[in-house]
Parts: C-alpha cells; structure tokens; sequence
C-alpha cells in the first residue's frame, strides 16, 4: 500500500516538474528579452540622462553642440565625404557589377572573389597602408617615385586629402553596391536584352533604355545603404582625415569624449543627430527596397543576354588589374611601413624591430591577446545565442518568430559610435561601474555583431531538414535528443562559417573599440587609435599585419573545415 500511495506521489511531482521544451522556450524568452534590454536600455538611459533636466525636456544639449566652434565645417564635411564617397563607390561597384554579370569582359577565375577583395582588407589596414604609401613627403611611395622621376618638391602623389579620403572609403564600401546590383543583374530576364536587339537597339541604348531602368531600385537601395555607412564612419576620416585637417562628426563626437573634462552632453546629442540621419536613410532604403522584388523580373541569363565588347574588352580588363592593384596597394603600404623605423626611412634601415617591440611590450601584446580572446568570445556567445533563437523562431513559434527575428537585427541600424556612447552612459556610472573593463567591451562586440551572427544562423537552420526532425520525433526522440542529434550535425557548419565572420569583424573593430578600452580592457583598436595619434605608425602597421595574419589564418582553416565536412556530405 505504501509502495503504491509512493509511486502515486512521484508520478504527480513528475507532471509538475517542467520539460525539457518548457524549459528551452523559458530559455529563449530569456535570452530575447536580454538582447533588446542590452539595445533599448543604453539607449533610452542615455537620451534621458541628456535631454531631460529638472523633470523637464530640454534642448540645451543641441544647442550647446550647434553652437560650438566650427560645427557648421564639420557638417560641411561630413556632407562633402559622404557625398564622394557614395557618387565614387556606386560609380566602381555599378561598373564592376554590370561587366561581371552581362559583358565578355569578366575574368572567370577572379570574376568572383575580385569585386569582394576590399572586405578581406580592415579598414585601418587599408586606410594606414595608404598613408604609409601616400603621405605627402614621407610615404615610400612618393619618395620612390620622386626619385624615379627626379621630382625634387612633395608629392606627386597625395592621399592626405578630400580626394584622397574619398577615394580610399570607396574601395571599401563599392563591395557593398556590387554584391546588391550584381544579384539583380543576376536575375534580370536576359529576354528584354534580346527583344531590345531584335528591335535594332544598340548596346549602348539598352543599357540605358532597359538594363538601368530594371535595376534602379536595387541601385537606389544599394546608394543608401552606403550613405548610411559613410555618415557614420570612422576609422578612414580619423586616419586620413586628421593628417588632412579633415574632421567630420564621427570624429568629432570621438574627440568630445577625448577632451579632459569629457563633454558627454555634446557627444551625445550630435550622437542622436547622426542617428536621426541614419534612421531617415533606412527608411528610404527600406521603401527603395521594397520596389526590387517588383521591378526585377526573375530570370537566368544566357549566353546570348552577354554583351560583347570587342576590343573595349582589354580596356575593361585593365579596369580591373588597376582594381586589384588599388586593394593590394595598402597591404603593400602596410608591410613596408611595419618594417621601417619611422616613416619615410630608407630600405637599409629595414628591420623586424617593430614587431619584436609589438609582441615584447605589455600594451600591445596585452591588446592582441585582448582582441583574440574577446572576439573568440563574442563570436561564441553569438552563435550560441543566434543558433537558439534562431532555432526556436523559425521552427517553434510561428506566430511570435517574426518578433524574435527583427529584435536581432536591430543593432544593424544603430552606428557603432552611437552604440558606443549609449553603453559608456548607461554601464559607466553606478551600478554597473563598467567603463575601461573587458566587460563592457564585450558587450559591445555582443550587441554590435548579432545581426551578422542571426543572418548564418538563419541560413543554417533553414537548410536543415525538417523531415529529419519529424521523423526522430516520430521514433520517440525528446526535443533534447532531436537537437544534439539531428538538427546540431546539419547546422553546425553554418554556425562555424558564422563564427567565423563575427570573429573577425570583433578583432577587426576600431569605432567602438577606441571609446570603450582602457588601462585594464586595451584591444587592438583602442591601442591602435592611441598610437596613430600619438605619431606611433610602424607599430600600428606591425600590430595591424599581426592581427590580419592571425585573422586569415582563422578563415582560411574554417574554410577547409567547412569545404571537407561539405565534400563528406555529398
């Protein structure tokens, strides 16, 4: 009798005791919520903080900082750069697209890679190893071909410029025009190319009449998009464009933050300008957007839609050579300035000592170890985080999923400056105290790179089989044993092509990284900002190469682990 009122017992504490489903969907509740407090608090704190005083809103902040020397040449700036950068970057991106995708002018064997190469390039790498290259008396470009060409006066070449800037961002933002406008090139119906010649156009006409006209949303959201991220850039105006006297609000809210005592109150309304702007592009890029699935027609393109450029052809090969020659110019620029001992010294001088001093002193060394570290972390805790939700969004709750999915790519919207002076208002005061730790860097790279983190994770679970699923459910399998089983193997080379990219977008970061590290939290870009500003540039070039080294290293290993695991499958 006892023995069974005893089973009795247990069998009702068993149905009380929650599943292991209850228990995951509590987790990813949880985790969700998390993410959007770690956007929505420093955000709302910060505008708080700054904007009501007294009980009562306030718009002395703006004033403060409309009204501060010279803000009206930073806006003028800040519209110059982002002007250039957009007209030059679309031109190249534009250019690229349209002779890879519809002229016999594209290079099989580079026709896929050559377009992207900038995106394998940081953009302090880049932006440094043009200096090192370009500066006007001292870059060992210049002074080679001053002695080439017996030049006796600066120059010939000089990158520390409006030009210079310009042209330098838009090698790194004309990927951003191409991957968008060669995917609708992609899917143009090759038909309206060939209905065009039947009715004697010329090729030059239908590009003008049809191709263009077909593919103007998708240019229009292309051209947005990279005046978004021109607006908010940072690392290329603080590199080029303080040697040039150049500021632009980037910049200039990095300095507010800078000067001793910080004007935080400034930095944070020109913060919320430049965000203001951000949002007012997104949301015309979006309504853009929108209008590229109904004006490009689903197509394959043949043969016969390729336009055949006849001698033209080499010139537009040439374009591309000149292409690759300006994205390897500044690993060149990098090298060269990493072995020098100062810039401008000649090639006898040449020495490894920048990085023995690089790996030998305790900042730098201690920065490195910082970045490796964090970013492995960053990237982990993302794709742990992005799998799961991920997961449970789109296989779970297929009402409330959409939420979840939108919740993550937030961050995308929010500038990295701006997300960065939000957390250095909200965590740097009590009670959190965070401000100069490893912490709060960490959080940043966490908050900053989840969208990036949910896309590979979308895309790994959507290739899952859902069949597979069913049917261990159908065998008994518990939610536990279907995902370490079934769904785990199938997703887990997604989720390492994602680990991956957020891994070297976290080392590689500069923006974030030079307002939250300090004394006890320096990472790479943090050190690195210092030392440029402090004239300290073959140890930023060594410190740069070390870290694009490992970087490729990482890649170029996940690549080969994820291409054997994909040859084992098929």
């Amino acid at each position: 009798m006892n023995t069974v009122v005893l089973q009795r017992s247990c069998r009702k504490r068993l149905l009380k005791m929650p599943s292991f489903r209850q228990v995951f969907l509590g987790l990813v509740v949880m985790l969700a919520m998390l993410i959007v407090g770690l956007i929505v608090y420093p955000i709302i704190l910060t505008l708080i903080s700054t904007f009501v005083q007294g009980g009562a809103l306030t718009a002395a902040p703006f004033e403060k900082a409309v009204q501060a020397r010279g803000f009206g040449t930073i806006l003028y700036n800040t519209a110059i750069y982002t002007a250039g950068s957009l007209f030059l970057s679309c031109a190249i991106g534009m250019f690229l697209a349209w002779a890879n995708e519809r002229t016999d002018a594209r290079i099989d064997s580079l026709a896929g890679i050559l377009p992207i190469l900038p995106l394998m390039v940081p953009p302090i790498g880049s932006a440094l190893g043009y200096v090192m290259l370009f500066a006007n008396n001292s870059g060992i470009g210049n002074i080679t071909l001053r002695y080439i060409f017996g030049i006796e006066t600066g120059g010939p070449i000089s990158i520390l410029n409006f030009y210079g800037l310009i042209a330098v961002s838009s090698l790194s933002l004309a990927p951003v025009v191409y991957l968008i406008v060669s995917a609708a090139l992609r899917n143009l119906d090759p038909a309206l190319d060939e209905a065009a010649r039947v009715f004697g156009a010329s090729p030059r006409r239908t590009l003008l009449k049809i191709t263009l006209p077909v593919v103007g949303p998708a240019i229009a959201s292309a051209a947005l998009l990279v005046a978004i991220h021109a607006v908010s850039s940072f690392t290329f105006p603080f590199i080029i464009g303080t040697s040039a006297g150049i500021t632009t609000l980037s910049v200039h809210i990095y300095r507010l933050f800078a000067i001793f005592p910080p004007d935080s109150q400034s930095a944070v309304a020109v913060s919320v300008a430049l965000l203001l702007f951000v949002y007012l592009g997104l949301y015309f890029q979006l309504r853009v957007a929108r209008a590229v699935g109904r004006a490009v027609v689903a197509g394959k393109s043949s043969s016969s839609s390729v336009v055949k450029l006849g001698p033209w052809r080499y010139l537009v090969r040439a374009f591309f050579v000149i292409y690759l020659a300006a994205v390897i110019l500044p690993v060149v620029g990098l090298v060269i300035g990493s072995l020098q001992p100062y810039l401008g010294a000649a090639p006898s001088q040449f020495s490894l000592d920048n990085f023995r001093t690089v790996l030998a002193n305790f900042e730098t060394r201690h920065a490195l170890i910082n970045s490796f570290s964090l970013g492995a972390l960053a990237a982990t805790i993302n794709m742990v985080v992005a799998g799961v939700l991920m997961f449970a969004s789109m296989r779970m709750l297929k009402k409330s999923g959409p939420l979840i999915e939108y919740s993550l790519m937030v961050p995308a919207v929010i500038p990295h400056i701006v997300l960065a002076v939000a957390l250095i208002v909200a965590f740097s005061g009590p009670p959190f105290y965070l401000y100069g730790t490893k912490l709060l860097v960490l959080i940043a790279y966490c908050v900053m790179f989840v969208p990036e983190a949910s896309r590979a994770a979308s895309s790994a679970v959507s290739q899952a089989s859902e069949e597979l699923s069913e049917a261990a459910h159908v065998a008994g399998a518990g939610l536990f044993r279907t995902l370490t089983k079934v769904v785990l193997p199938q997703v887990v080379n997604g989720l390492l092509a994602g680990w991956v990219i957020v891994f070297f977008l976290a080392v590689n970061e500069v923006t974030a990284s030079s307002f939250l590290g300090g004394l006890n939290s320096a990472v790479v870009g943090h050190v690195a900002i210092d030392y440029f500003a402090n004239g300290r540039l073959s140890e930023v070039a060594a410190m740069t190469l070390i870290v694009t080294l490992v970087t490729a290293t990482v890649v170029f290993a996940a690549s080969g682990i994820i291409g054997r695991a994909y040859v084992a499958r098929r």
